[in-house]
């Protein structure tokens, strides 16, 4: 009988901030990812291994701005023109860190607090060099980064572990302490230690009933 998961030791915690969202549909569709934390982690202890955050300009004439987003992660169109760089060139960024970890083959372990919300905005990104960033590719694009269908969700793992899914509860919850601003690195690094708090509780729950 197998007992051993397939080895996958890296993983992939991404986070982003975008122009605004369009709950139960896809946001990335009308909003821009405009900011993302990336960290790649040892998916046994949850170690932080390398990471990378990146501002993105924003282009008006593609994409929605809400100023509802904006209080939250209080980033403007000013600040990202001067800080950000073009979506091409953060897509290489974050494309040649994936290469580093994974190679052109190996499938990518993805964690995050909402992982569907985040990996859309990673796919815009990548899109603009011509990348697909999906578990099954559905695309005309020549590129193909392939995702582990194994997600790692903190907000479906918060839900479980302590009957709480929004982000600022339960990073609260886990001992954070209460986030001001939101931003992406930040919320990525909380997320993954959020991962290792519930595999701890586990872990010592476990062992104290054996």
């Amino acid at each position: 009988m197998q007992t051993k998961q397939p080895d996958n030791k890296f993983g992939l915690c991404i986070d982003w901030e975008t122009s605004g969202a369009d709950w139960g549909k896809d946001s990335s569709i009308n909003y821009q990812g405009l900011s993302f934390g990336a960290i790649v982690f040892n998916t046994e202890t949850f170690e932080e291994i390398e990471s990378l955050h990146v501002y993105v300009k924003f282009k008006e004439e593609s994409y929605k701005w809400s100023l509802e987003a904006e209080k939250i992660h209080g980033m403007t169109k000013e600040f990202l023109e001067i800080n950000g760089v073009d979506q091409e060139e953060a897509a290489v960024m974050l494309a040649e860190l994936i290469l580093k970890y994974w190679g052109p083959s190996t499938k990518v372990m993805l964690a995050g607090h909402n992982t569907e919300f985040d990996r859309r905005f990673t796919n815009q990104l990548l899109n603009s060099i011509g990348i697909e960033f999906s578990v099954e590719k559905e695309t005309t694009l020549d590129s193909w980064i392939q995702l582990h269908h194994v997600t790692i969700d903190t907000s479906s793992a918060g839900f479980v572990a302590f009957g709480l899914y929004k982000s600022d509860l339960l990073f609260e919850k886990v001992g954070f302490a209460e986030r001001e601003k939101h931003n992406a690195l930040t919320d990525a690094r909380q997320t993954l230690l959020t991962c290792k708090t519930i595999r701890e509780l586990i872990n010592f729950s476990m062992e104290a009933l054996q």
